[in-house]
């Protein structure tokens, strides 16, 4: 019997290896698995052991669907549903996620805000913008942690320019410490010089990554949130990098794929590890099919190892976004939805989640929310 079980062993070789979304089920059986399931302690060993259960999420029309996609059936069926923690009808412009945490900025009434939600424990955290954000004409966010042996503390990464390119105009980075509840300007000598920080950055390891062009060609763009410092990566030998997307496998492995519209092949490349002042060593995983039988524009993409198959969203305008689901040797997609929605002029764009117990820090006085 369970009674019969040790409890430190329980915690420590049973529960500490059930997948999140599980566990959240199991919150209501006692209080005492309830209060260890929000123990910051248990929340960082479970998510060091338990295996990470990607989810698909689509950002499109200022909404946030999540898909339900089935690989093991050719065509394969996609269901969309509204994934949001909020009643009231909002207008999502960007979402940025870290560790099984969403970072949303939420446009309503012609104001900005920023919310962290855990969409598995229910908890959300509303912060306000930067100061002056009303007169920015672009402001991209990342949110990531600073490594501690014991804990990780998070971090919102905030660069913010009055032109729609970092090298004109006014222009800097802020950073927002969660557990101190306080903005502060970024001090670095690092000079960008790249035609702008894009909205569409990964987390990988507690750190965020973009693909940019700088004058002397594409990088992948780190930023560590232990140093509050940029660093530059080399990309794997392609031919032409850009056309490369970035992307993330579960929480494990940084992803990019390589297509071109003159290749009859789209490649998927991984790395497991990034370290400072050493080259990237990327590798080929899979090839898939390169839907050539149109023009795509391709902005994002999630990559399936075991199955060999990636999802890739165009960027098209309007009535034409489209969800692919590509193999070695077979193409499929289906129309994004866009119900409810009076403005379709944003790009669709596709990523994933891995639900976690992960805990939002709480500082000062900021509105707080456990949805769940």
């Amino acid at each position: 019997m369970m009674y019969d079980i040790p409890q430190d062993l329980i915690e420590e070789e049973i529960l500490s290896r059930v997948p999140a979304a599980s566990l959240k089920r199991l919150q209501s059986t006692c209080k005492r698995w309830n209060h260890l399931f929000k123990d910051q302690r248990f929340t960082e060993k479970h998510f060091r052991k338990a295996p990470k259960e990607s989810r698909i999420l689509i950002s499109n029309d200022y909404r946030i669907c999540s898909v339900k996609v089935n690989l093991n059936v050719a065509p394969p069926p996609i269901e969309f549903k509204d994934f949001h923690p909020c009643s009231q009808q909002v207008h999502v412009v960007e979402v940025f996620r870290c560790d099984g945490l969403l970072l949303w900025t939420i446009r309503n009434d012609n104001k900005y805000r920023f919310m962290v939600w855990n969409p598995c424990s229910g908890e959300t955290r509303w912060m306000e913008t930067t100061p002056n954000s009303e007169s920015f004409s672009t402001c991209s966010l990342a949110l990531g942690y600073q490594n501690n042996k014991s804990f990780r503390s998070y971090k919102i990464l905030s660069c913010w320019s009055t032109s729609y390119s970092l090298d004109q105009g006014d222009a800097g980075f802020k950073i927002y410490d969660l557990s101190s509840d306080s903005w502060r300007v970024l001090e670095d000598d690092f000079v960008l010089n790249c035609s702008t920080l894009p909205n569409r950055g990964v987390s990988f390891k507690g750190n965020a990554y973009w693909l940019v062009l700088k004058k002397t060609g594409y990088l992948l763009l780190g930023f560590d949130f232990t140093s509050d410092s940029f660093r530059r990566f080399c990309l794997p030998p392609v031919p032409n990098p850009r056309n490369l997307m970035l992307s993330v496998v579960r929480e494990e492995k940084l992803s990019l794929l390589n297509w071109s519209r003159h290749v009859s092949y789209m490649e998927v490349w991984v790395t497991h590890e990034i370290y400072d002042a050493q080259p990237v060593l990327w590798s080929k995983s899979f090839t898939v099919k390169n839907p050539n039988n149109f023009i795509p524009c391709f902005k994002s993409f999630l990559a399936d190892e075991e199955k060999k198959v990636v999802l890739v969203c165009n960027s098209a305008f309007r009535d034409s976004k489209k969800l692919y689901t590509i193999r070695e040797d077979s193409e499929y997609y289906t129309e994004i939805t866009s119900v409810g929605s009076k403005n379709k002029t944003l790009s669709a764009f596709i990523f994933s989640y891995v639900p976690s117990l992960v805990q939002i820090q709480q500082g000062g006085s900021n509105e707080t929310n456990n949805t769940s």
